[in-house]
């Protein structure tokens, strides 16, 4: 449980700090070049991979794999932690849209294509699949469900994809991401901290 919630304090601290970087400022340096890089390496074929991982794996897919997640659970006789485990997309859900409206921060241009109007620092997409791998795969492992390796696959590898396809397909800047990212661990790891507590407590 303690290891737990030094990540959830480590995770917030860098969000504050990356958000604290990029103010309302439409980009910074490590922004520009990760952009001018993608823009510079577009295909069809990578466009068409990473606009079905960012369905995919965006936000209401990310619901969809809590409920399936919270299914899978109640199937094993752990109805309750699977209910709990529900609550994950929605407070990462009003996370990032809070720090959205606190940063204000412009998407990036430069393809051309619709992008909706919502702003861009956190990436929602990023925050939300971080907090549902991240807690979804800690409860796995902590219950013996799946190994140390599966576990730390489900909770890096699709938020991963995710969020390199938002900087890919130019919705979204690089920090925008790296902020997501810390946001997702940050409600993920708040989330196990609970999960750790009141499991100890029903085991004592």
């Amino acid at each position: 449980m303690h290891a737990a919630a030094l990540l959830a304090a480590t995770a917030l601290l860098a969000f504050l700090m990356v958000g604290s970087t990029v103010g309302g400022h439409v980009s910074t340096g490590l922004d520009g070049t990760v952009q001018s890089w993608t823009l510079a390496h577009q295909s069809t074929t990578a466009s068409a991979v990473f606009h079905w991982i960012t369905i995919l794996g965006g936000i209401t897919g990310m619901r969809v794999v809590a409920l399936l997640g919270a299914g899978y659970l109640w199937y094993r006789g752990r109805g309750r932690i699977g209910a709990a485990l529900l609550v994950v997309p929605i407070v990462a859900d009003i996370f990032f849209h809070v720090a959205k409206r606190v940063h204000a921060r412009p998407r990036p241009l430069g393809l051309g294509d619709g992008v909706d109007s919502s702003y861009s620092f956190p990436s929602g997409h990023a925050t939300v699949s971080a907090a549902v791998c991240g807690a979804f795969s800690y409860v796995l492992f902590r219950d013996g469900l799946i190994g140390r390796e599966v576990a730390t696959a489900i909770a890096v590898l699709p938020p991963l994809l995710v969020g390199i396809s938002r900087v890919y397909l130019n919705v979204h800047w690089a920090t925008d991401v790296v902020g997501g990212w810390c946001a997702g661990l940050f409600v993920a790891a708040a989330w196990t901290t609970a999960y750790a507590y009141v499991r100890g407590r029903l085991v004592a």
